[in-house]
């Protein structure tokens, strides 16, 4: 259910040792909301943010880290804008607005993404917001409205993500699947989505393209389920890769907007 935004906020004493009431709360908003928000002690050195939330994360259960191209200490990535080289080419590495998507939307089955945590050391100077909305409240709307929308989203060839290669190699294969289905390894409702009209194909079907019409539709509205919020620093978000949006954001130069992102196969009530 929606809440307010103030309910669904942790405050950690110690992020190496969590309390039992701190651990329960975390699971208990993951579960009803599919997101939990946290807030620690400022620190000074990135190291000791590093370490502070990769130990949050292992003591929730995400241990299994996705070890992706620009993953760096124990599977965390840092969030900034890329000056130059191949990392520039990610819009997550840049300054620009990032459309809805779910994480690792083009890894293969095998490899899903099934829940991240985003931690902010440095906020930008102005932008950088994030919004969400849970992928199941999605389907659920969807499906009130119409079922054969939700129908058309679970075509299983329905979302197509080519291959990416870098001087003709291949660095990602090709992926192909539903947008909405039931993950086996967990059996619950899961997606993976991508707004970007770019490197994306979508199944040549009107009741595909209609569907998918309808969720931008329903994304770019306004609702109860949905989520917009600003992270301070030392602020950080939980979920099972919930649906998540960007603004686009302007950096201080002296102190650039730094995020910490880990990426896991499991999810983080997977335990409860």
């Amino acid at each position: 259910a929606a809440g307010k935004l103030s309910d669904c906020i942790v405050e950690i004493q110690n992020p190496l040792l969590l309390s039992s009431a701190e651990k329960n709360q975390i699971f208990a908003l993951c579960k009803n909301a599919n997101f939990a928000l946290f807030q620690i002690q400022p620190m000074g050195e990135i190291a000791e943010y590093e370490r502070a939330v990769v130990s949050i994360n292992t003591q929730l259960g995400l241990l299994d880290f996705d070890k992706h191209l620009y993953a760096k200490s124990q599977g965390l990535a840092h969030i900034t804008q890329a000056g130059s080289g191949n990392q520039a080419k990610f819009i997550p590495y840049t300054n620009k607005n990032l459309g809805w998507h779910t994480d690792g939307y083009y890894n293969s089955a095998q490899n899903r993404i099934r829940a991240f945590s985003l931690f902010c050391v440095n906020p930008a100077k102005t932008g950088g917001e994030n919004q969400w909305i849970d992928a199941q409240m999605v389907y659920l709307l969807l499906h009130e409205k119409n079922p054969d929308i939700t129908k058309a989203l679970t075509h299983p060839e329905a979302l197509k993500i080519p291959e990416h290669k870098v001087n003709s190699e291949v660095r990602r294969e090709a992926s192909t699947g539903a947008i909405f289905f039931i993950d086996e390894k967990t059996n619950q409702l899961s997606m993976r989505y991508t707004q970007r009209k770019k490197n994306i194909e979508l199944l040549n079907s009107a009741e595909i393209i209609q569907a998918v019409a309808h969720l931008d539709e329903l994304l770019n509205s306004k609702t109860d389920y949905h989520f917009s919020h600003l992270m301070p620093a030392g602020q950080g978000i939980l979920c099972n890769n919930i649906l998540h949006k960007r603004s686009s954001f302007t950096d201080d130069k002296s102190r650039p907007r730094l995020l910490l992102r880990g990426r896991y196969f499991n999810r983080i009530n997977a335990k409860k």
